[in-house]
């Protein structure tokens, strides 16, 4: 099985669309991102989340060996995904994973 993980670093498209993404820690279970839009940052913390790649997008064809990690949408947050305003929070939440 491969799996794509998730850039070191990254810009964020659709609502969160100029934010920067900056990973600072993962696990084998979850991720610490840093946040900054213009002058704010705050921290995300989230589950490693996989789904496979789509080989074929009109016939719905995916692979069965190839999958990638994926940042979740907003209605996740909560459930798979936490907000936080200090680094310190951030981490107590992403040690807890």
């Amino acid at each position: 099985m491969v799996i794509d993980n998730l850039p070191d670093s990254f810009f964020g498209t659709g609502e969160v669309k100029y934010f920067l993404f900056t990973k600072l820690a993962e696990s084998i279970t979850a991720y610490l991102f840093k946040v900054q839009f213009e002058e704010s940052e705050h921290y995300e913390v989230m589950k490693r989340l996989v789904t496979p790649i789509c080989l074929d997008f009109e016939k719905k064809i995916y692979s069965e060996t190839h999958f990638k990690e994926y940042y979740p949408k907003s209605n996740s947050f909560g459930t798979n995904a936490w907000s936080f305003y200090t680094q310190k929070e951030a981490l107590g939440k992403f040690y807890e994973l």
